[in-house]
């Protein structure tokens, strides 16, 4: 039985120094260490290939003090060739074509340098660019860069709060920019938090249950951590392990780079992550437990065993079931140390240990509920709920292996939400599932009503409330609502008959402001289907005007026309639409713009004051020495320093 055993590890396991990976495209060389992209601070609150929802982090976050405005350096020279907003992803962004070869994008950007705005306003997308609506622009002309130069300032568009987010790619391959100079040199401890061991079969057993334990890990001397309880398990049919673990960095938790198994030497399983394919990007799900991790990292789940359609670069091994543990490669009373070995940024590892051991106990009589599938990867799949109002429609791919789904009619939950009209019963696509690949094709059957013009289908929160999903369709031949979904839930047709809210935001409590850093600030809220981006009625002194909303906390900034900014009293009129087509109540704003300062002309001195004059303007030439900056350089000073704050807080979105 032992010849058996050691025989099948020989067999799958993999040294450390067979399998490493290339950090660098191939053939590149890197000269000399990349420019810190952010001006002034050097905190990283992100790392590549991170845990995201739904994604790969794909690039590294670098903080930018929580404030808008800090400087953004190009990290090597090269050309900026295209620049974006997505509004509801990166917000604005750049993209550097380098000398190299590579290609970098800096995300959440507050604005462009000047040369680059130059550039965009020759292209044909100029007026998307001025109405600040999202775009996707190459330059007409690339805009030569030196490494260090500036090219943007720092933000918080699109999803999350300021920061940078900074991506490193070439042929579609995204790399991590630690290896080119961007990481820490000295570097916080790496964490072991918790090991989760879940059964793999039916009949698998862990420490005589069928059910996944999990031990939280306490630090023994230095770097060396080991299991709070249980430190050896005993395991009857195979297992998987599941390490949650991060790398400090402030108040931060960083993803780890690279994590290995061992028994002895012997690498059981592992990974680095050195470089993600583009096509892998929603492929996270195949490394980490996306029923227990969070984007904040706490915790990031890791697994240590392959799974099905795990085609990852940087796995120590794609093989089947590599890194399972299974007792029937055991032998009786002799436990085998397992060795969990971490590594992280500024040359940080730390390691974990426990023991597993056969356990040959009778649990003939402990009844395991059966596993179930009915849907998988290979094969297109369709069903129905019991009262056929509701389909299911999986295509071939829609998950990464196998899953079991059923949908149940919520007869007793009613949404009573005030102007929210229930149209459908409240139905449970369940359990819950976070590992679709594709996902699949939820329809819902209404029926005919004068409410259907503004209804659409919701997610119904854990709070009670509810979401309008977005990317639904409404057939009218078949009466139904169509979405492509990649989560499970509870799902509702509602109608929308409630109007949205506009008034003024808490930034305007005057009505008198000085023309320098002057922004008109509304506020628009809906309980219902949400606030359209482009659904505004405004006029400024009866002249049309142009908006930009943020839907992360309602703000809605009028910036056009120009006269809004111009000396003298203005009326504001407003009203906002939702996606139902409700349209506010139109608010009133009535406020003024103070004219500059005319500066006095200087008297022209009499014989008698001369001398007084004369040493007035010694004593000023002296003064002026250590007088401020000129008012111009101050102002662009204050656009920076009193710019918004928020916590220096890690980002979950990209």
């Amino acid at each position: 039985m032992l010849r058996s055993f050691v025989l099948v590890l020989i067999l799958s396991i993999y040294p450390l120094s067979a399998i490493s990976v290339s950090d660098f495209p191939p053939g590149f060389v890197l000269k000399n260490p990349y420019v810190w992209p952010v001006k002034g601070y050097d905190t990283i609150t992100g790392t590549f290939g991170e845990f995201r929802t739904g994604h790969f982090h794909m690039g590294q976050d670098f903080s930018t003090g929580g404030k808008i405005g800090i400087p953004i350096l190009a990290v090597a020279k090269g050309k900026v060739t295209r620049v974006q907003r997505r509004w509801t992803s990166i917000g604005y962004a750049i993209f550097l074509q380098h000398d190299d070869g590579m290609t970098s994008r800096y995300g959440h950007l507050h604005k462009f340098s000047q040369k680059i705005i130059k550039q965009i306003l020759k292209s044909k997308q100029a007026k998307r660019y001025k109405d600040r609506t999202d775009f996707d622009i190459a330059l007409p002309e690339a805009v030569e860069v030196d490494a260090g130069e500036t090219i943007a300032f720092s933000g918080d568009t699109g999803v999350g709060p300021p920061h940078l987010h900074f991506e490193l790619f070439k042929d579609n391959v995204y790399y991590n920019p630690v290896h080119y100079g961007l990481g820490y040199n000295v570097a916080e401890p790496i964490v072991f938090n918790a090991l989760r061991i879940t059964p793999q079969t039916p009949r698998t057993f862990i420490n005589g249950r069928n059910e996944p334990v999990e031990i939280p890990f306490y630090e023994t001397t230095g770097n060396r951590f080991e299991l709070l309880e249980s430190p050896t398990l005993f395991i009857q049919g195979k297992v998987g392990i599941q390490i949650a673990i991060h790398q400090k960095s402030n108040s931060n938790r960083l993803g780890i780079f690279t994590l290995d198994m061992l028994i002895g030497e012997n690498v059981l399983q592992g990974f680095q992550l050195s470089k993600i394919l583009k096509e892998h990007t929603r492929k996270n799900v195949l490394l980490y437990d996306s029923s227990v991790s969070k984007p904040n990292g706490n915790p990031f789940s890791y697994y240590l065993h392959t799974r099905d359609g795990n085609d990852l670069l940087g796995m120590r091994s794609n093989g089947r079931e590599q890194g399972l543990l299974d007792s029937e490669q055991m032998r009786m009373g002799e436990p085998k140390e397992i060795t969990i070995r971490a590594t992280g940024m500024g040359g940080q590892m730390s390691f974990a240990s426990f023991f597993i051991l056969k356990d040959q106990g009778d649990y003939s009589h402990i009844v395991t509920k059966e596993w179930k599938y009915n849907v998988y990867y290979d094969r297109y799949t369709t069903f129905k709920s019991k009262d056929t109002k509701v389909e299911l429609f999986f295509p071939v791919n829609a998950v990464y292996s196998k899953a079991f789904f059923e949908i149940e009619a919520q007869e007793q939950i009613q949404i009573n939400t005030q102007g929210l009209n229930q149209l459908s019963s409240v139905y449970k696509i369940g359990p819950d599932f976070k590992d679709f690949n594709l996902g699949y094709d939820l329809y819902v059957k209404v029926p005919k009503t004068k409410d259907i013009n503004s209804a659409d289908l919701y997610e119904v929160l854990a709070n009670g409330n509810v979401k309008k999903i977005n990317g639904s369709s409404f057939s009218s031949w078949g009466q139904f609502f169509k979405v492509r979904l990649r989560k499970t839930g509870l799902f509702v047709v509602l109608s929308d008959q409630t109007p949205p809210n506009i008034y003024l935001h808490e930034f305007m409590n005057k009505t008198v402001y000085p023309r320098e850093d002057f922004a008109l600030y509304l506020k628009a809220v809906d309980v219902g289907s949400g606030i359209m981006p482009d659904g505004f009625d405004i006029t400024v002194d009866g002249i049309p005007g142009k908006a930009e909303f943020f839907p992360k906390d309602g703000r809605l900034e009028i910036f056009e026309p120009e006269i809004l900014y111009e000396p003298g009293k203005h009326t504001v009129l407003a009203s906002v639409r939702d996606f139902a087509g409700n349209w506010s109540s139109t608010v009133r704003y009535d406020y003024e713009i103070q004219s500059p300062p005319v500066p006095e002309e200087k008297k022209k001195p009499t014989p008698e004051n001369h001398s007084v004059d004369t040493l007035k303007e010694k004593k000023n030439t002296k003064e002026t020495k250590s007088k401020p900056s000129s008012p111009k350089v101050q102002k662009a000073i204050k656009s920076i320093t009193a710019a918004p704050k928020a916590k220096d807080k890690k980002s979950t979105s990209r």
